[in-house]
């Protein structure tokens, strides 16, 4: 394991990455089933999520470390499998999955006149 990975502060992170994942993957399952409230949660726990990643690309991205940055040239490389145009970034990428959520937002922070 390289020196970054090693550190206690990137595992710590990449830690709650993962037990965010795994609580949403566990809500998303069954998303449309939940009510408003539960919807809302879902929302935030996935937005924590993004930030989350986000931060950690950005770490890799400017660390040293060779292990580190093979990760951010796989993440990069990756998104044209996700039917990407070549000029997209990793940056792209996370300002449109904010865009999207602020998009699925918005129909629970609208009041419903009925």
């Amino acid at each position: 394991m390289s020196d970054f990975f090693k550190s206690e502060f990137v595992q710590e992170g990449l830690k709650d990455i993962q037990a965010l994942q795994v609580e949403l993957q566990k809500g998303f399952m069954r998303f449309s089933f939940l009510n408003e409230e539960e919807q809302e949660n879902q929302l935030t726990l996935l937005e924590k999520l993004l930030e989350k990643q986000y931060l950690m690309y950005l770490r890799m991205k400017l660390s040293d470390d060779m292990k580190a940055q093979e990760v951010v040239e796989d993440m990069r490389r990756s998104l044209c499998l996700l039917g990407m145009p070549p000029s997209s970034s990793v940056e792209d990428v996370f300002n449109q999955m904010k865009d999207t959520l602020k998009k699925l937002r918005e129909p629970l922070d609208t009041p419903d006149d009925t």
